[in-house]
């Protein structure tokens, strides 16, 4: 039996105050931090998250001894995703998912991707290596 064992056998890193769950994840943080300082990207986001679909809330009366009360419950709780990095490239808004594999993509992600392209018209860049980050280094030559 395998106690509180990560899915892929990763290991959480810390740089910076910020904790990444997987070394992976915290060198592609190192690269674009980087990359920020030399102006290839900006506002560079750690971890930002959107709400894919809001709550859902229903009211109810209570009866109390002397009078009616009407409160509010959560039956569903929020739908939200909670992506790896995001930032500006050349007026262009990019988020960023640090993935071991592309076959190796959870079904729960896979539908994530789904509603965030639907609900906020955001398509997800997924990073499988620091080589793949290549695409956003290309500078024009002068």
């Amino acid at each position: 039996m395998r106690a509180n064992r990560p899915k892929y056998g990763n290991s959480k890193v810390t740089y910076d105050g910020y904790t990444f769950d997987s070394k992976r994840e915290g060198k592609v943080y190192l690269r674009l931090k980087e990359m920020q300082e030399r102006g290839v990207i900006s506002d560079l986001q750690i971890h930002p998250k959107w709400e894919l679909q809001p709550k859902l809330t229903e009211t109810y009366t209570k009866h109390l001894k002397t009078k009616d009360k009407v409160c509010e419950r959560t039956v569903l709780l929020p739908i939200t995703y909670e992506a790896d990095f995001a930032f500006n490239h050349r007026g262009m808004y990019v988020v960023v998912d640090v993935k071991i594999s592309k076959t190796l993509l959870p079904k729960e992600y896979q539908i994530k991707k789904k509603m965030m392209r639907y609900v906020h018209g955001i398509t997800l860049t997924e990073i499988y290596a620091l080589k793949d980050l290549a695409q956003f280094e290309i500078e024009e030559q002068g």
